[in-house]
């Protein structure tokens, strides 16, 4: 168990936090969104879910199967706009696995247009967490390409969409630092190991990459930490440099307390940073910083004093 580390507004006093709660379902929670900047609009997408999750870290819903669906807003001026509902088109019967819908869906920017990858579990009857690549298939409408695990009998979850002109990647893992591609026709993957980040082996995705300047992109990562109630998720920023492997790192992180807090996005706007989180599965939140603070804080990531504080 670490030692309580601080709070994002701790360590960087300037930021501002925004509840996200664009309309949903009577009853439905909003978590876990992700944001993406493409063609001068930034937009979010809000996972909106059937059931609670208990002080017990239990799941509790009114219905015989876990259901999430996505709603979309637009940032204007600061603001978000009204909510509108993502649809995904897959070509498939859901199987019987009473998991539906695509869970934590992380757009990202494409030259074709914004894209996302999301955790799907209806595939067939094992209820095996798959990956899928969403493709544009119109406004506020993407299509389901079903992706091959690198380990196809692994539950496959929090995969960091890495932006790029040509075909899809992603982190696969942080430590060791493996980078997967992704064939948009077949869902097909080829993956790249590039050794020992020094972040360690419980480091896990949580957003997709943001482009900095001279070819660094700049991600944030999680860890889930057992405590007395339940679990803490803690996060810090990093960086990828040009030469592919990592560069820079913050501390740990709280983001608003210490429990579920689970950054799913983070993207540029202007000169700021915005980072989308959920907490406790039933809240989500936008928080916006000025870039350079953040990027000013990091620490080469062989100071391991700076990213073990």
């Amino acid at each position: 168990m670490v030692p309580v580390p601080p709070l994002l507004a701790q360590w960087a006093p300037s930021v501002s936090l925004q509840p996200l709660t664009p309309p949903v379902q009577p009853g439905w929670s909003r978590f876990n969104p992700s944001v993406v900047r493409h063609e001068g609009t930034t937009t979010i997408a809000v996972r909106s879910a059937n059931y609670r999750l208990t002080e017990a870290g239990r799941y509790e819903m009114d219905d015989s199967a876990i259901r999430s669906q996505t709603v979309l807003v637009d940032l204007v001026d600061g603001r978000a706009t009204r909510g509108r509902p993502l649809a995904i088109e897959s070509g498939r019967t859901p199987s019987a696995y009473p998991v539906h819908g695509w869970e934590d869906v992380r757009l990202f920017s494409t030259d074709r247009g914004v894209a996302a990858l999301a955790t799907v579990r209806d595939v067939d009857e094992s209820g095996l967490c798959r990956i899928a690549l969403l493709l544009p298939a119109g406004d506020d409408r993407l299509r389901e390409v079903l992706v091959t695990s690198p380990r196809p009998a692994r539950h496959e979850k929090n995969w960091a969409p890495w932006s790029t002109s040509s075909a899809p990647r992603a982190v696969y893992s942080w430590d060791p630092l493996r980078i997967v591609t992704i064939d948009p026709t077949t869902g097909a993957t080829s993956l790249d190991d590039r050794g020992s980040s020094g972040l360690g082996p419980a480091t896990r995705g949580g957003s997709g990459g943001v482009e900095l300047d001279h070819g660094e992109w700049l991600f944030v990562v999680h860890e889930v930490h057992p405590t007395a109630t339940g679990r803490a998720y803690l996060h810090r920023f990093v960086t990828i440099g040009a030469d592919g492997l990592v560069a820079r790192a913050s501390p740990r992180l709280r983001l608003t307390g210490f429990g579920i807090e689970y950054v799913a996005g983070a993207a540029r706007e202007h000169d700021d940073l915005l980072v989308t989180f959920g907490v406790g599965d039933r809240d989500a939140w936008l928080a916006r910083l000025p870039l350079d603070g953040v990027l000013d804080r990091l620490q080469p990531l062989a100071t391991r004093a700076a990213v073990l504080a």
